[in-house]
């Protein structure tokens, strides 16, 4: 029994390394990605998702981000850069989510934690953009509704975005766009450098793989 449990190891680790290579083989500049000309000033094994709350397509992607998060390397780091784009409390939705990147950084979690600041807030947007259809009166109470669901106070939040390191996360997410020169949003950069060509997304394993792949470059 052990002889045949080894031979179909064998067989199922061989047969996943040759589709291994041949999607590896059919990764290519160009195709799937392009090497950024300025690549961003982030850690090595990173990856970067520029978004925007206001996106259907971003809260699609939030769906599967778990998923990813489940398969990259531990020592992987997410990084959301949230844009202020047209869409409506863009501007707020920003200073909201780099307050909780900057709470969860002195608690020490990561954005990749279910229940870090930034995932409670981010999602909760989602939810009420594109499941509730939720409806907000003025920028004061888009703002309001970010803090419940991170439960910190108003005073706590308008002392943490006085932070510098706050302006400075703000002002990076913004110039994302500029440096990059993305044309719409979700945007995934893995290590600084390599912008997934998400047109040329087939599925969802298909992003996790390229995701995993270009973390190994």
């Amino acid at each position: 029994m052990q002889t045949i449990l080894r031979l179909l190891f064998g067989t199922f680790l061989s047969t996943l390394l040759a589709m291994n290579m041949l999607y590896a083989e059919s990764l290519k500049e160009g195709k799937d990605y392009i090497k950024l000309k300025n690549p961003l000033d982030v850690p090595q094994k990173s990856i970067v998702e520029i978004f925007n709350v206001g996106c259907p397509h971003c809260a699609k992607m939030g769906e599967l981000l778990p998923k990813l998060f489940a398969t990259i390397p531990q020592e992987a780091v997410f990084l959301p850069y949230h844009i202020t784009t047209g869409s409506a409390f863009s501007a707020q939705a920003s200073e909201v989510l780099a307050v909780a990147v900057s709470i969860d950084e002195e608690r020490n979690l990561t954005s990749k934690d279910i229940e870090s600041y930034f995932r409670r807030a981010s999602n909760a947007y989602f939810d009420a953009f594109f499941k509730t259809q939720k409806h907000f009166k003025n920028k004061e109470s888009f703002i309001a509704f970010g803090l419940d669901a991170m439960e910190i106070s108003q005073t706590k939040f308008e002392t943490q975005l006085r932070h510098k390191e706050v302006q400075e996360k703000l002002k990076a997410w913004q110039d994302s766009i500029a440096q990059i020169g993305i044309q719409s949003v979700p945007s995934f950069i893995v290590n600084g450098k390599y912008l997934i060509l998400m047109n040329k997304v087939k599925d969802s394993e298909d992003f996790i793989y390229k995701i995993n792949y270009l973390l190994g470059i």
